[in-house]
């Protein structure tokens, strides 16, 4: 797709603050947006928890597999499940999720020791939501209006992996690591060439955890483009990989071999903010969605 004299513009703007190492424009919003012509296929904007994370079949609340932390990972969260009779006392009846003036919190706390008879052993309580089994897609433009947690041991995340399970590939929109909120992660993984690869780049921001900013990826047959605030930050072709459906994941990670133990100084409890999702496809193009 032959970009616009506006997309040209940004692209430009947002290379010149790589190459100089300043952070990139706070805007907050994303002016470009989806491809013309492509069609909204997901869309929570968080008005109610009943209705957007508890509706019947709109999420799920861990991995497709039922692990409930990357243990690959060494995570130290336990991603609690807020159904009714979905968790053992003294978890029954806690919640990482909360919806305000249309903004959804998912929380992280530090667990008792009787409290970590329920999570595993785990120390610290946290959430995720992912469209496993009732949304995937092929190809699109996903979106998300959201504000980071500070703190050292904190791990937002919004990212992609393939409906039909297996890893990689996996496409992360964006990490950030709390102690460092002014480095935005884009990555993808790949098993193309039969083993893994990972192709990311580091962006540096404005400190992420003090507004909302848009984080958004555009995936298509040929690329992958990154931007941040409707300004593109990076592109690489598609690997062999990725022309497959993906889900979504959003997840708030505490600990691990990435981005270290919280420490004295890691605020709880932590809060990543979330506005608004949204995914647009091509036309033609298949999803699968189940509600």
């Amino acid at each position: 797709m032959r970009p616009s004299p506006r997309h040209r513009a940004a692209a430009a703007l947002a290379l010149l603050a790589l190459l100089a190492g300043a952070p990139l424009p706070a805007r907050g919003e994303d002016p470009s947006g989806p491809p013309s012509g492509w069609r909204l296929a997901f869309e929570e904007r968080f008005d109610d928890l009943g209705t957007s994370v508890l509706a019947p079949g709109r999420f799920a609340f861990a991995y497709p597999d039922g692990w409930r932390t990357n243990r690959g990972n060494r995570e130290l969260e336990y991603y609690v499940d807020p159904r009714p009779e979905h968790e053992m006392a003294p978890l029954a009846g806690a919640t990482p999720f909360a919806v305000a003036d249309g903004v959804l919190a998912i929380r992280a706390w530090p667990l008792s020791v009787p409290e970590r008879r329920a999570s595993q052993g785990l120390p610290y309580a946290s959430g995720m939501l992912t469209t496993h089994g009732s949304f995937a897609f092929r190809y699109g433009y996903a979106e998300i209006r959201a504000r980071m947690p500070p703190g050292r041991g904190l791990w937002p995340a919004f990212w992609l992996l393939a409906q039909k399970g297996g890893w990689p590939p996996e496409i992360d929109v964006l990490e950030v690591y709390g102690d460092r909120p002014t480095t935005l992660d884009v990555t993808v993984h790949t098993g193309e060439g039969g083993s893994h690869r990972q192709v990311q780049r580091k962006v540096p921001v404005p400190d992420l955890s003090q507004a909302f900013h848009v984080y958004a990826v555009t995936w298509t047959a040929q690329s992958i483009v990154w931007s941040f605030d409707g300004a593109p930050v990076f592109e690489m072709a598609t690997p062999a990989d990725l022309h497959q459906p993906m889900f979504l994941l959003v997840n708030l990670a505490v600990g691990g071999t990435w981005t270290g133990s919280p420490d004295a100084t890691t605020p709880f409890p932590a809060r990543f903010e979330i506005d608004r999702i949204r995914v647009f496809v091509p036309p033609g193009e298949p999803q699968e969605t189940r509600r």
